[in-house]
């Protein structure tokens, strides 16, 4: 059942939180082919800190790259064009894996050949400390097409995404211009080639932070999830476009004015 996965963890400024995420990573029953760390031009000791527990693990091939500060856009796509994996895992710097996460994404691989991308469930903990779980295939029809689906709704997460190389290089990799939403504008990007499947299990911990762009910048992503909508609107015709932008704008300005959406 061994999977060739290369695991890319973009960080930025994230020194109090990214051992988490790498010791998740590198404690898994099924080891990854190699993990690489690509730091978006932090100013704290974000670099010190990964190299620290990567050295802890030397039987897991490691890579730092320390690149300026671009977005994670760009940090995502140097990790893919330096791995070696046929299948690429995201982890973001402060989420986390439970430990089956690899072994059971090979599983899926295995039981289903003509798969291009994993995806499992995930907990969310929010900012008061809250949690609720996110079964990200429950929202998923394999018996409708893909594209529309994810236009009206985003099930994929990065940090529960597997994905096969081959796919990524095909479709162009991440968008480095847009600031947020890159990972969305993706997953549309290669909806129409994309055979997922879901495993229906939280086999991950995702963080929000005070500090990140979707949580403490809500017009900033208002605005990039705006571009995003009109750039694939063909996949869904002028009406449910028109829909989608009229759910955005009053979800977006609740948050604004500090109600709950």
């Amino acid at each position: 059942m061994p999977t060739s996965v290369s695991v890319v963890c973009p960080t930025f400024n994230s020194a109090k939180f990214v051992d988490r995420a790498l010791e998740s990573v590198l404690s898994q029953t099924v080891a990854p082919l190699e993990v690489i760390v690509v730091d978006d031009g932090s100013t704290d000791d974000t670099v010190v800190v990964a190299r620290r527990v990567l050295d802890r693990h030397p039987e897991v091939p490691a890579t730092v790259i320390e690149a300026p500060h671009r977005g994670p856009g760009s940090a995502r796509n140097a990790g893919i064009r330096r791995a070696r994996g046929a299948w690429i895992a995201f982890i973001d710097s402060d989420d986390v894996w439970l430990p089956r996460k690899l072994e059971a994404v090979g599983r899926a691989i295995a039981a289903h050949p003509e798969v291009n991308l994993v995806c499992h469930g995930e907990e969310r903990v929010l900012l008061d400390g809250s949690r609720r779980p996110l079964d990200y295939g429950a929202w998923y029809d394999p018996h409708r097409p893909l594209p529309p689906q994810l236009y009206s709704r985003n099930f994929l997460s990065t940090s529960a995404v597997t994905c096969r190389r081959q796919l990524l290089e095909d479709t162009g990799l991440f968008d480095e211009a847009l600031m947020s939403s890159q990972d969305y504008e993706l997953w549309l990007r290669m909806s129409s080639k994309m055979r997922p499947v879901f495993i229906r299990e939280i086999l991950g911990t995702y963080h929000d932070r005070a500090d990140s762009i979707s949580s403490g910048r809500p017009w900033r992503r208002w605005l990039n999830l705006l571009r995003v909508s009109l750039r694939h609107r063909d996949k869904v015709g002028w009406l449910a476009t028109a829909r989608r932008l009229a759910r955005l704008t009053a979800s977006f300005g609740a948050q604004a004015l500090g109600r709950p959406t």
